[in-house]
């Protein structure tokens, strides 16, 4: 108990670092970078790289004294709470500053998150998508995590030149894995020997912290690596540059025979049930997908395809009674789903274009149903979109299908040869033209909903 408090009061005297973290910050170099895998400890080192430095208490190199100013950049405001969380948690107790104060899930008050310590010290956490308003900044020691672009790194690199203790060069301390932007200038400098580069891949060895037992198993690992896509699988356990879409790289390469079956839906599970919807107006373009999703255990869910709508140009009645055609085969009340369609879309720039959109279809049920406007039983929502969301949506569908928890009837197709031939574009021009995406679209606004804790409905579309 008492080992255990004194934990809890000072946990940075307690940070046991992993070869990979001890070799990253034993690290002179004005440059360094801890390149690495996903789950293998890069944020944790740069925090405790950023406390050290503002603490004064390095256990390895000789920093600038207290008080001194140190920067956190992170990518986007959502890795900024989650790096600002584990910030919070391994500063001592007492060695805030009075004034400064942190809110749980939000961060660091601040229009600029800023923290104070009681020796003087300041960390100023900002995010490079909202700029950084460097001028006439002169900046001691950087901490990145995660890539930036390349004209941040520009910014960033100008201002620690002459940023440290009596105008001598500052320090950029990198922790990555390569996957989101694009880092070729920074593979250059790695290359060209001005940045002194850590490799940090996700293995027993490299993520055990000295003196402690190790943290994850071999089993534990390979269970993390079938998850990943195999487009990026090599970046994402070793932090390998060599990543990129490939456009002749099926996705789901885990989907097997096996997952095509007319076994029905085992009984006593918690199942949820939900349509997703892909707007189209060419021919097979139109999709709606019927899911069945086993929720007993949230971090296990099973999926079961039930069936599938296809369509092109037409009316929203047209499409309405075809949905309800196949919610009605299978027995499922359509006031049971969670409906989840895409964004409106537009056959053409003319005005005589052919136009579907949540509204229009939700209007055709009305009419189909008989219902009065404004008093169906359902709302279709719009998908929330963010950066990335085709790649995290494939991600997850592929986690499923790799732990043998997908399933789907063989009536469903369209959406069977999808899954067996599609192929991640990186325009989303050359997205919309790919006849296998509608079908995996129409899938991911099905599921994404249902297994992510973290997903955010909309809100509700107005007809009139």
């Amino acid at each position: 108990m008492a080992l255990r408090n004194k934990a809890k009061a000072n946990p940075l005297a307690y940070f046991r670092p992993t070869p990979p973290q001890e070799a990253f910050l034993r690290d002179s170099s004005p440059i360094k970078l801890l390149l690495g895998g996903n789950q293998v400890g890069k944020t944790a080192c740069s925090v405790a790289e950023l406390l050290y430095r503002a603490l004064d208490c390095h256990p390895y190199l000789k920093t600038d004294p207290a008080p001194n100013e140190s920067w956190l950049i992170t990518h986007s405001h959502d890795q900024s709470r989650t790096i600002q969380q584990k910030l919070y948690d391994m500063i001592p107790a007492g060695e805030l500053a009075d004034d400064c104060e942190y809110v749980h899930g939000r961060g660091f008050r601040g229009m600029v998150p800023l923290v104070k310590f009681r020796n003087g010290s300041i960390i100023r956490i900002k995010t490079a998508q909202q700029g950084l308003g460097l001028a006439s900044a002169s900046i001691g020691f950087v901490a990145i995590d995660e890539p930036i672009p390349e004209s941040v790194w520009g910014e960033l690199a100008a201002r620690v030149l002459l940023g440290g203790a009596g105008g001598k060069t500052g320090t950029i301390a990198i922790t990555m894995t390569p996957i989101g932007c694009d880092v070729t200038y920074l593979r250059k400098l790695v290359e060209s020997g001005r940045v002194a580069c850590h490799m940090a891949p996700l293995t027993v060895e490299a993520t055990t912290p000295r003196e402690c037992k190790p943290l994850l198993s071999q089993d534990q690992i390979d269970d993390i690596a079938a998850t990943y896509l195999p487009i990026d699988r090599e970046a994402r356990l070793r932090g390998s540059w060599d990543v990129g879409i490939d456009p002749t790289q099926m996705v789901f390469d885990c989907f097997t025979p096996s997952m095509i079956s007319t076994q029905p839906v085992a009984a006593g599970g918690d199942y949820r049930f939900s349509v997703g919807i892909d707007h189209g107006s060419q021919p097979n373009t139109q999709i709606a997908t019927l899911v069945c999703t086993d929720m007993r255990d949230p971090s296990e869910p099973v999926v079961y395809v039930l069936g599938e709508y296809s369509g092109g140009a037409a009316s929203a009645e047209h499409h309405a009674r075809g949905v309800l055609d196949l919610l009605y085969r299978h027995r499922v009340d359509p006031s049971q789903c969670q409906w989840v369609g895409d964004g409106a879309h537009s056959g053409s720039r003319g005005s005589d274009g052919h136009k579907m959109s949540n509204g229009l279809l939700m209007r055709g049920f009305e009419k189909v149903m008989q219902i009065s406007p404004g008093n169906l039983p359902f709302t279709i929502r719009t998908a929330k979109k963010f950066r990335n969301s085709v790649y995290y949506g494939a991600s997850r569908l592929y986690s499923i299908m790799s732990k043998q928890n997908f399933w789907v009837r063989p009536e469903c197709t369209q959406l069977i040869q999808s899954i067996q031939r599609w192929t991640m574009h990186s325009k989303q021009y050359q997205r919309s033209r790919d006849p296998y995406g509608h079908s995996i679209d129409a899938l991911r606004y099905a599921v994404l909903p249902v297994i992510d804790v973290r997903y955010t409905p909309p809100a509700k579309v107005r007809l009139y």
